[in-house]
């Protein structure tokens, strides 16, 4: 899966004919095999641009900066990007004609180790959902299942996986990267942040930062498309995904098998209601 020389025609055109100020895309790093989120206004740079299955970042979260929400941007979207992208247009944080979007039919991409990553082999949606031009062939819509890691712990008497939740999740700083790297935490002021806390003591005790991601998975819940943005950003390397897989299997379950993004002006799961909607998880 190699379509730079496709993106960078894409991106010529863009510029030549003055439809974008910024385009938003990948560039090689300059010291290993990965890739870097690539921002560029000059068309001279963009031979730099470049999409392999070494691609792996979210590039929807570069609309939230201000410099780039008001302004026309080319963006290149994978099938996860492209359902955050559709999400954060329903929300209002973008405006669909400031956007050109280059889709992507992404076959998936590598983690560090090179093998293809957890949240591509249980991709429901490899194609883009939403876009202005796609690259690929698309494969269409796959089979929904409950993540491995998440069928481990059902395993796990309720008090067993309280105890791993609470020891896994203790290395956090609270350095909040997980929240600045996804797309869908936008809000100006956030009630976990230890500066101006409204709900949580400053002090970065275990507890505390065991609570303050619970509710920053609850704030997602329903919204997360599994880009792993948040992973890739935390500096303690926590699996924060389990966090949002667990919410996405009970509300698919629980809301008419519900997936965020899917679908274009879908509010989320908590915006449906169905009589025959079972109510005995709630307490």
């Amino acid at each position: 899966m190699d379509y730079s020389k496709k993106i960078q025609e894409i991106a010529s055109k863009l510029f030549a004919d003055n439809k974008i100020n910024y385009f938003v895309g990948y560039k090689q790093n300059s010291f290993d095999d990965s890739q870097v989120p690539f921002l560029i206004t000059d068309p001279a740079e963009i031979p730099k641009l470049v999409f392999t299955d070494r691609s792996v970042f979210n590039l929807a979260n570069y609309l939230k900066p201000d410099h780039t929400k008001r302004k026309r941007v080319g963006l290149v979207v994978k099938g996860c990007d492209s359902r955050a992208l559709n999400l954060m247009l329903t929300e209002s944080q973008v405006k669909r004609e400031n956007i050109y979007i280059i889709g992507i039919c992404c076959e998936g991409v590598l983690n560090e180790k090179g093998e293809k990553a957890q949240n591509c082999v249980e991709c429901v949606m490899p194609d883009p959902v939403v876009y202005d031009e796609m690259i690929g062939s698309p494969t269409g819509k796959r089979e929904y299942t409950i993540n491995a890691d998440i069928r481990e712990l059902a395993t796990k008497a309720l008090e067993e996986r309280a105890d791993y939740f609470e020891s896994i999740f203790e290395n956090c700083i609270r350095c909040n990267a997980c929240r600045h790297s996804c797309p869908l935490c936008y809000c100006a002021k956030c009630c976990i942040d230890q500066e101006t806390s409204t709900l949580y003591h400053g002090a970065n005790t275990s507890s505390g930062a065991m609570h303050a991601l619970m509710t920053w998975s609850l704030h997602l819940a329903g919204r997360c498309v599994d880009c792993r943005n948040c992973e890739k950003a935390c500096p303690s390397h926590l699996p924060l995904h389990l966090l949002h897989k667990q919410n996405e299997s009970v509300i698919y379950e629980n809301f008419q098998q519900h997936l965020a993004g899917m679908e274009k002006d879908d509010r989320g799961a908590f915006y449906k209601y169905s009589l025959s909607d079972p109510d005995d998880f709630i307490l």
